[in-house]
């Protein structure tokens, strides 16, 4: 387990690039272009990934950093930080506050430590493996339903629309935000989030948050995605991942995801 002076310096980095995109954010001069696989990416998200890359590998020389916009695959190590600078970068780019900064440390693969801050809200979100998961400093926790309460609303992302049938009894919204999607579960506002093309950056302080607030996640293949593997090119792999705000409501709603045939 890594010091407690870690998950501190983790969060005031967090803070710190929230509040410099957030600058940016309000400037409204982002700049939106599409990469090679087509998603977005904006001068805000490259100019952050180099503030915290930087950041990291002057506080902890020798551990390497996985993120979105430079390193996607891991060497040999026990140790290792795994970011996403910017997740919602469309919602960025058009203006919507649903973004925030994905902050991961890892351990012999697994997340260890976990923070994500959306600034336009101003909700930081810790997780510490073992020691439960925090929204601005409290405690939170996943919610139970009922099924007949027609309240109740899940998350999904345009993508599983696209890809998926979905039986399920309750409302759906579309907020944009893989991170937040997550941790709305995990602070008990939504039951379920289900993303369709997530990458590693995109779940390692999710899932933890969502398993620190007492949910459940699993990918809906069933492939691992914890721990992370050497010399694996993580830019090439989606996961898809349903979460949920307990194991027995993980059940019932993966038999209600049916993917829709191929037009």
């Amino acid at each position: 387990m890594p010091s407690s002076s870690l998950p501190l310096f983790a969060q005031g980095l967090a803070l710190q690039i929230g509040r410099r995109l957030a600058r940016r954010f309000e400037e409204a001069r982002n700049h939106p272009r599409r990469k090679a696989d087509r998603s977005l990416v904006t001068d805000a998200d490259l100019e952050a990934d180099e503030a915290l890359t930087a950041a990291l590998e002057a506080a902890f020389p020798g551990v390497p950093v996985l993120s979105e916009e430079r390193a996607t695959a891991l060497p040999a190590t026990d140790a290792a930080w795994v970011l996403d600078p910017l997740d919602g970068t469309t919602n960025f780019a058009l203006g919507l506050p649903m973004w925030g900064v994905l902050l991961a440390f890892v351990e012999n693969g697994f997340p260890a430590v976990g923070v994500a801050y959306f600034p336009v809200m101003d909700e930081l979100f810790v997780a510490i493996r073992g020691q439960g998961a925090f929204r601005n400093g409290e405690a939170i926790r996943t919610r139970g339903v009922d099924a007949a309460h027609d309240t109740a609303f899940a998350l999904v992302c345009s993508r599983s629309q696209r890809r998926y049938r979905l039986q399920w009894p309750w409302k759906l919204r579309i907020l944009g935000s893989a991170g937040y999607d997550i941790a709305m579960v995990a602070r008990g506002v939504a039951i379920a989030a289900l993303e369709s093309t997530t990458k590693v950056w995109d779940l390692a302080t999710p899932a933890l948050l969502l398993s620190e607030a007492g949910g459940h996640w699993e990918t809906l293949g069933g492939q691992p995605l914890f721990p992370l593997q050497t010399d694996r090119d993580y830019k090439t792999l989606d996961f898809p991942i349903l979460a949920a705000a307990s194991p027995d409501l993980w059940h019932t709603l993966r038999a209600g995801v049916k993917p829709k045939a191929a037009s």
